[in-house]
């Protein structure tokens, strides 16, 4: 269970910065740190907030070892898939040969590129990208 203790001079900080930061994401991370300082616990957080218990749990860990500049960092770009940097080679080598079936697609990827991924992966993946 994750316990912080805050000073005045911290929650009166925390007060100020949940609005003030540019983006949207890192203020409801701030907000969550400092409802908990307020005493709520993580369940009234994540529902006045409108994230899972998990979500705030992430943000408190953040904040409990990084500080407010730990909530700051996030990634606003998701990681591509690593076979994304194939997508030309592989989209070409499936129009000259359609696969006849799934498991098909996922030995020749893993030919092509030498990544390995599940049926289900390459289905999702063929069905947005070729």
């Amino acid at each position: 269970m994750i316990r912080l203790q805050m000073c005045e001079e911290e929650l009166k900080r925390l007060e100020r910065e949940r609005f003030h930061d540019p983006h949207p994401r890192v203020q409801r991370k701030i907000e969550a740190v400092y409802l908990t300082g307020l005493g709520f616990t993580r369940p009234d957080g994540a529902r006045i907030l409108q994230v899972s218990e998990g979500t705030v749990r992430t943000y408190l860990r953040a904040y409990e070892t990084g500080g407010l500049e730990a909530l700051r960092v996030f990634n606003p770009h998701p990681k591509t898939a690593a076979w994304d940097r194939h997508a030309t080679t592989l989209r070409e080598a499936f129009t000259a040969h359609p696969p006849h079936t799934v498991q098909e697609a996922v030995d020749r990827i893993e030919s092509l590129t030498g990544i390995r991924r599940s049926p289900t992966q390459v289905r999702e993946w063929l069905k947005k990208r070729v």
